[in-house]
């Protein structure tokens, strides 16, 4: 008889689940007869308005090409962290939508001018799916090298993308939207309204490593002053002085004026919450292909930042593939390829706004930093708070809950806390939202020839980094904390990092850096004092690198490196080969057990414990124990 009523229930249950697919309710773009439209972007948004409207749980596209223009879609000022704010266009404006999903069915997204794909604000349980996004006129100005000249410190670029030469500067051309007035009078406000950018933060490309070039620094350019003189349509000659000039065959790559050329990131995602990202190729951004603030639990399956096939390009996007800023909950990255950038994998941090002024026992006046940050949402009312100090970055108050928010202008806030702060808040001081900090599980990703690093991580959440496969010009891993820049913000208190592949990273020349970079940024670098990080452990990876330095460690309680294959490689000539491979430097509790290092140069292994470092322990057997040895023979005598 028991058995007979749950067989009844469950087949009950069954039933309400067909009923409950039955119900939903998809809206089709194919009946909107959008193949072979010019510009789909109105018929998109007036799709996702009805879908709002009505009821509908997705939004299908036909498989196909479409193409998205500005010129009829909605605006709405954005202040965007990490990237420029401003008046920001979409086709896409998911705001205040519940268990939607957007599927393009494998459809190409070709994007024209400066407009963001996808604004998504206000929302939970979307998915977006099976798109791929693409510019037809690129964020950056790419330039073949074919001639340099070192005695007249001159090089010759070809170019293909658009770009103008005037007032002897060259300048990249972004697509702009064309009106009779310029078809008449030519596009004479173009510059001032930033579609022509002058050549800056400029990097040179190895088209056949696909990568920046080895020991990248030596052919640093000027950000300003470089002198352009167009030699022929097309190859435009450039004057300036540098350690090095690029070898012919490489690729000069700008993406133009600073706090310009971050206008247009695909995704732009703000106050959401469990969010899917499944089955989409950015194959170009000008900005970051995907960021996320003021948010919880992103999950990003298959979100690959590539390169077109046959598109001749050399960069994706011009800013970081991912990036969450004051998200919370867990953010999930796997299954993802990540290359090209011209910055980073992806970070995850929180924010410190600064103190500027003491207002009295309970209120500061606090600052963003960064123009990057201006108008960020740091916190509201309820939120719990800590104050850091600028000295040492060690926090100089219990938390506090924030009572007031207000808000003066992009720059200044007034925040009022529960308890008093007398006598513990000092003018730049930092002060930072400790509810606002995300748990992260970044596994089976590929991350390659991209500037910058692999994987930013500064959060107070357990974070595991599995299974991946990792080369980048600069650290593979940067675990920090700063209130001199970007003011990133989130020690470190339960890290994994294992069974990674590192392959020959930190090949950019760009300073003594290390494959694993973890120092918070102090003022006096001489200097370190407290703990800043806790409990990491670094074990079972594969390390092949062909510089000297590994781990640089500074400032933890709790470090452990163990089981790592480390492999000396001659795919480069090492560029910092007196640095130490281990530097240990105010740390404590730290274990190193079961590494293994074959090197190919025949030198020793190196390793640097500073006086206040303590218990530190280095396993008999371990690849680091006989430079341990040495090392404290030498320093007792």
């Amino acid at each position: 008889m028991f058995t007979k009523s749950i067989r009844k229930f469950i087949t009950i249950l069954a039933a309400f689940a067909v009923l409950g697919s039955y119900g939903q309710k998809v809206l089709n773009m194919k009946d909107f007869n959008i193949e072979g439209v010019k510009d789909v972007t109105p018929i998109v948004v007036e799709a996702l308005e009805k879908c709002k409207k009505e009821g509908y749980s997705s939004l299908v596209f036909p498989k196909g090409t479409y193409h998205f223009y500005p010129t009829f879609a909605p605006e709405f000022f954005s202040e965007i962290t990490n990237n420029d704010n401003g008046l920001k266009r979409t086709s896409f404006p998911l705001i205040g939508f519940r268990d939607f999903v957007v599927d393009g069915n494998g459809s190409d997204f070709i994007y024209h001018g400066k407009i963001i794909p996808f604004i998504i604000e206000e929302s939970s349980n979307v998915k977006v799916t099976n798109i791929n996004i693409d510019w037809e006129v690129p964020f950056t100005l790419e330039g073949l090298v074919v001639a340099n000249d070192e005695t007249k410190n001159t090089f010759d670029i070809e170019i293909k993308t658009p770009y103008v030469v005037e007032f002897e500067r060259l300048y990249l051309s972004l697509e702009r939207e064309d009106s009779p007035y310029e078809r008449k009078y030519g596009k004479r406000f173009a510059m001032w309204e930033h579609y022509n950018l002058e050549i800056a933060e400029n990097i040179f490309w190895d088209p056949k490593t696909m990568a920046p070039l080895y020991n990248t620094q030596l052919y640093h350019l000027p950000e300003r002053g470089v002198k352009a003189e167009e030699i022929k349509k097309g190859v435009v000659r450039l004057s300036a002085k540098m350690k090095k000039l690029p070898p012919i065959g490489s690729i000069f790559v700008s993406k133009g004026d600073y706090l310009q050329n971050r206008t247009s990131p695909a995704f732009r995602v703000f106050k959401s919450k469990n969010l899917e990202f499944k089955n989409v190729n950015v194959y170009h951004a000008g900005a970051m292909g995907l960021i996320a603030e003021r948010s919880e639990d992103i999950t990003l399956d298959g979100f690959n930042v590539v390169l077109r096939k046959g598109s001749g390009r050399m960069v994706t996007t011009t800013a970081d593939a991912t990036h969450f800023c004051n998200v919370k909950g867990t953010v999930v990255i796997k299954n993802s390829i990540f290359e090209n950038m011209l910055d980073d994998a992806t970070n995850v941090h929180g924010t410190y706004l600064r103190v500027n002024k003491i207002v009295d026992d309970y209120t500061l006046a606090v600052e963003t930093y960064h123009p990057h940050q201006n108008g960020y949402l740091f916190g509201e009312e309820g939120d719990s708070v800590k104050v850091v100090s600028q000295k040492n970055l060690q926090y100089t108050t219990e938390a506090l809950i924030l009572k007031k928010v207000k808000r003066v202008n992009e720059k200044i806030s007034f925040i009022t806390f529960d308890k008093p702060i007398t006598g513990k808040v000092e003018i730049y001081d930092g002060v930072e939202n400790i509810s606002w900090h995300a748990a992260a599980i970044i596994e089976n990703n590929i991350v390659r020839n991209n500037r910058a690093r692999s994987f930013l991580i500064t959060t107070p959440r357990k974070v595991v980094v599995r299974n991946n496969q990792l080369s980048s010009q600069m650290a593979t891993f940067s675990i920090t904390g700063d209130l001199g820049l970007w003011n990133e913000s989130g020690p470190i208190v339960d890290l994994l990092i294992e069974n990674n592949v590192i392959d020959n990273s930190v090949f950019g020349g760009n300073g003594a850096q290390a494959i694993f970079f973890i120092e918070p940024q102090y003022p006096e670098k001489k200097n370190k004092e407290g703990i800043y990080s806790k409990n990491i452990t670094i074990r079972n990876n594969i390390i092949k690198t062909f510089d000297s330095s590994i781990l640089v460690a500074a400032s933890i309680d709790g470090l452990t490196f163990e089981n790592n294959q480390i492999f000396q490689t001659d795919t480069y000539a090492p560029i910092f080969p007196n640095a130490k491979n281990i530097s240990i430097e105010n740390c404590t509790n730290v274990v190193f057990k079961g590494n293994t290092y074959k090197k190919i140069d025949g030198k020793e292994v190196t390793i640097s414990i500073d006086e206040k470092s303590s218990n530190v322990k280095i396993d008999k057997g371990d690849a680091f124990s006989i430079a341990s040895k040495k090392m404290k023979s030498t320093s007792k005598k």
